[in-house]
């Protein structure tokens, strides 16, 4: 099967799908939209179905879009989905509980500076991450394995850690008084092939000032204009 994902310059909405494809040992490409279409996003998004990223493309011809269909589908190909009719309602509730700590988290590491994010995070960190983190930490607490349904990851668990490991990036020790959570999270980047994504994955540098990834040894602009200046 041949898969691609097509996405921007961002840390955001495919890294679940692409650890699901690394701990699962399937094979994909991860291809920027301007390099795909050989154009700028701007001149090709109004041909993109809805005009959102990302988009999945199998064997050249199949194509799906929204992010969590996208994961969910995955889960299917990755065996990352449970069997259990209960457990998939509760793990598509967890997943989506965690969804819902993309915005105002992504954006602000990947796409904000200066006074907004300043701003954001302040009120991240303040008002909006510690309930959200709370929840998550009782979840884990009537967990009877490593993860959220015991001992085996699922789909929720890999939008789980790339959410957490967002906050990571706010605040190093926001999971001090989260023990459960800091658990997960090592447990979680044992997983097989994930440390190695991790590691290989582009380094995001000058957060706040001039969001950049590092990509062969240059700096390329968070978003879906590589030649964007701030």
């Amino acid at each position: 099967m041949d898969l691609k994902l097509i996405y921007g310059n961002m840390r955001a909405l495919c890294e679940a799908p692409q650890m699901m494809l690394h701990y699962a040992d399937i094979p994909y490409e991860y291809k920027m939209v301007w390099d795909h279409y050989g154009s700028s996003w701007a001149e090709v998004k109004k041909d993109i179905i809805f005009n959102r990223l990302p988009i999945l493309i199998i064997n050249e011809d199949k194509y799906l879009w929204q992010s969590n269909t996208i994961i969910r589908y995955l889960s299917n190909l990755t065996k990352t989905k449970p069997s259990d009719e209960f457990q998939l309602a509760y793990c598509d509730a967890v997943f989506e509980s965690t969804h819902e700590m993309f915005s105002p988290l992504n954006p602000t590491i990947n796409m904000t500076f200066g006074e907004k994010y300043n701003s954001n995070k302040k009120k991240l960190l303040e008002d909006i991450l510690p309930n959200s983190l709370n929840n998550f930490e009782k979840l884990l607490q009537n967990s009877s394995g490593n993860f959220f349904i015991g001992n085996d990851p699922f789909y929720c668990d890999f939008n789980a850690y790339h959410h957490f490991s967002m906050c990571l990036i706010l605040d190093k020790n926001i999971f001090s008084n989260f023990p459960n959570l800091k658990k997960f999270i090592n447990n979680f980047e044992k997983l097989n092939n994930i440390k190695n994504y991790l590691d290989g994955r582009p380094e995001l540098v000058e957060l706040g000032n001039s969001p950049h990834f590092l990509i062969d040894g240059k700096k390329i602009p968070t978003g879906l204009n590589p030649n964007k200046k701030y």
